[in-house]
């Protein structure tokens, strides 16, 4: 019997958090503003302005989308050390995300705020989960075969939660003039394409 932990014990919180991920996404799409500038937007251009929202957003799509191959890491350091970078990674870029989206600017559009808003509020809860989630995979003792057979699998499951969040993108479809606007962003498409949607 083997004492190390079998990778696919973690498979289902980190597919649920990928699920969680692509469900509170699946209705925005977007290409990410050039690294270092922020999104611009044209006052009055709710094309433009979701466009930049997309944009802001499609750097943790993708990164939050690609988790660590699992099946691959037959070392227990390799295997909490994959996905301790994955958490850290999704930390970083849900953060980068709550700011790109910041610096897009209000709405041009009613209701358009409210959707950043919730969406900000979506993606505070993701960084948080995957830097809680984070800490405690980095404290589990890789040598101790015991430790990772119970807290590794522990320090992951949290995050199985996020998988039962509202999808906060669905207030672009109440609004006929944001959904409109959100299906003619370049950025949004892309986004839309990164989860399959």
């Amino acid at each position: 019997m083997s004492t190390t932990p079998r990778p696919v014990l973690l498979l289902p919180a980190l597919a649920a958090l990928v699920v969680g991920i692509a469900g509170c996404t699946s209705a925005v799409s977007g290409t990410a503003a050039p690294a270092g500038q922020s999104p611009a937007t044209a006052a009055g251009d709710p094309v433009q302005w979701v466009d930049g929202v997309c944009g802001a957003l499609l750097p943790f799509v993708k990164t939050a989308g690609t988790p660590p191959q699992l099946n691959t890491a037959s070392d227990p350091t390799a295997l909490a050390k994959g996905i301790s970078d994955y958490l850290g990674q999704g930390a970083t870029a849900a953060d980068s995300a709550i700011s790109g989206i910041a610096a897009v600017g209000p709405s041009p559009v009613a209701g358009g705020d409210d959707v950043i808003t919730r969406l900000t509020q979506t993606l505070t809860t993701f960084r948080t989960s995957f830097q809680d989630a984070k800490t405690q995979v980095d404290a589990v003792d890789t040598t101790n075969p015991q430790a990772l057979r119970t807290e590794l699998p522990k320090a992951v499951a949290p995050l199985e939660q996020l998988a039962n969040m509202p999808d906060p993108t669905v207030d672009l479809q109440t609004s006929p003039e944001l959904e409109r606007a959100s299906s003619q962003a370049p950025n949004c498409q892309q986004v839309e394409r990164q989860t399959g949607g």
